[in-house]
């Protein structure tokens, strides 16, 4: 099986994007700047409109950090998924970005949707993913908490061989054990990681 990341829909490649200028309407504003190094850039990815034409969209990412949804046999193809609220934000995350993301307030969806994601359904086996399983590297359009779940909308950029995926366990993060990953397990958790600059080390081109 080839190692290169299939395209989707686009050969629209994204562009480094320029330091951004910011400016507060009104008086009495305030700006507060980390002191640490934030990993932001723009990229343009491609975006399906009403009128099924393809454009590029310009979108800020946050590359220290990335999503990972495992959802039970999801296959991705409806445009939003359900994430139940007992497996949202609650394993496999660290005391530090539970604290600033679990409340999914509006700040914090507001990071989230910078963060790239992985998602892929349930290990066909234990550590192990079908033949032909697919996850893929996207991003998080929308979130909202719905009485029945964590409704998330999502942007899918490119297929990653789930196997793969299962090879770089230690690589991108992933809690594992000698018969068990996080792989087996529907959840949603944030690692504080550059997923891109992993995946792009182990030979898997992302685009971004």
């Amino acid at each position: 099986m080839s190692e290169k990341l299939q395209q989707i829909s686009s050969s629209v490649l994204p562009s480094r994007g320029a330091s951004a200028n910011i400016t507060l309407p009104g008086d009495g504003n305030t700006l507060i700047a980390q002191a640490n190094v934030v990993n932001m850039k723009s990229v343009y990815i491609p975006v399906v409109q009403a009128n099924g034409v393809t454009l590029p969209t310009r979108r800020t990412i946050n590359e220290d950090y990335y999503n990972l949804f495992v959802i039970g046999d999801e296959t991705f193809t409806g445009g939003y998924f359900i994430v139940p609220k007992k497996c949202a934000l609650t394993e496999s995350i660290t005391p530090e970005l539970k604290a600033l993301y679990a409340t999914l307030d509006i700040d914090a969806i507001a990071a989230i949707k910078t963060f790239p994601a992985i998602f892929a359904g349930k290990n066909y086996q234990y550590c192990c993913a079908g033949g032909n399983q697919q996850a893929y590297l996207g991003f998080v359009n929308d979130i909202s908490i719905q009485d029945n779940g964590i409704r998330v909308s999502f942007h899918l950029l490119y297929p990653i061989p789930q196997s793969r995926l299962n090879e770089l366990a230690c690589e991108i993060s992933i809690d594992s054990a000698s018969a068990f990953n996080e792989f087996d397990s529907t959840h949603w958790t944030i690692k504080q990681i550059n997923i891109i600059e992993k995946l792009r080390n182990a030979g898997l081109d992302t685009l971004l």
